[in-house]
């Protein structure tokens, strides 16, 4: 008996039957493997599945007023920004749960676009520059006060 696993972007699902599998109503881009298979391939491409995908609506058409006029395919959008070092130095300079928050979003980012979710790689972009940029001016905030009250205690101290 064939065991399938498949892949929602951040981590794989499985094993499954052939009949488990067609119960989650899988998305046509769904990466989906079974051994001896090298390589995830998306769903539609099982022709065991033709049937039991569920369908997908068509893109939005943008319009001349809106802003994301993109209306290409998936292989025409590039990686949004993952703020990865951002993240990371924001963590080690500064403030730790603010840049953990942001290093967690912004390992999504590729994560997702790799597996064809690319507006869920936009939300981990939004989400990691969120949290990154909040870190850093809270970090600023923080040195601003301090030199303040240096400032003051020296003024106080020639007195």
């Amino acid at each position: 008996m064939i065991q399938y696993y498949y892949s929602d972007g951040l981590e794989k699902h499985g094993p499954f039957s052939l009949e488990e599998l067609r119960a989650k109503k899988l998305k046509r881009k769904t990466l989906v493997w079974h051994h001896p298979r090298e390589i995830w391939i998306p769903a539609e491409e099982y022709a065991e599945l033709q049937g039991y995908l569920s369908e997908e609506p068509p893109p939005v058409a943008s319009s001349a007023n809106h802003r994301n006029t993109f209306s290409g395919s998936y292989e025409d959008r590039t990686l949004p920004r993952t703020w990865l070092v951002e993240s990371i130095l924001v963590t080690l300079l500064c403030c730790m749960p603010f840049g953990i928050a942001g290093i967690v979003n912004a390992a999504r980012v590729e994560t997702r676009y790799s597996c064809g979710d690319y507006e869920g790689a936009v939300r981990s972009s939004k989400e990691a520059a969120k949290w990154t940029q909040i870190g850093f001016w809270i970090a600023i905030a923080g040195i601003v006060i301090y030199g303040a009250f240096m400032v003051f205690a020296i003024a106080l101290g020639h007195d």
